[in-house]
C-alpha cells in the first residue's frame, strides 16, 4: 500500500538494533484522500535519522502495521521515491526576490 500526505510532525530517535545503529523516524501524516482527514502515525526504520520538512508531501510505501492500543492507525513504511521537483524550485524567497 502507498500512502501519500502531509507531514504534520516529524521525530527521529536511536534505537539498538543487534548491535547496529539503527534509527526510528516517526511521522504524523495526514491523508488528503479519505475524506474524514485521517491521521497515521507512521515508523520509518533506517542506519539514518531522516529529515522531513513539516507540512511537505511525503510518498511512503507501507510494509506493515504496529500493534498499538489508541485511535491513531500506526504503520511501518520505508521510503518511497519521492516526486521529482524542477530545478530552481526549492531556492529561498530571499534569492527568488532578487532575481525578479
Amino acid at each position: 500500500m502507498k500512502l501519500i500526505g502531509t507531514v504534520l510532525r516529524c521525530s527521529s530517535r536511536k534505537v539498538n538494533s543487534s548491535s547496529k545503529e539503527t534509527y526510528v523516524t516517526d511521522l504524523l501524516v495526514l491523508d488528503p484522500e479519505n475524506s474524514g482527514g485521517t491521521n497515521y502515525a507512521v515508523e520509518v526504520w533506517g542506519d539514518k535519522p531522516h529529515q522531513v520538512t513539516l507540512m511537505s508531501e511525503i510518498a511512503l510505501a507501507v510494509v506493515g502495521v504496529v500493534n498499538k492500543n489508541g485511535g491513531v492507525p500506526a504503520l511501518r513504511a520505508v521510503m518511497a521515491a519521492q516526486p521529482h521537483k524542477p530545478a530552481g524550485a526549492e531556492a529561498p524567497a530571499a534569492e527568488t526576490l532578487a532575481a525578479a
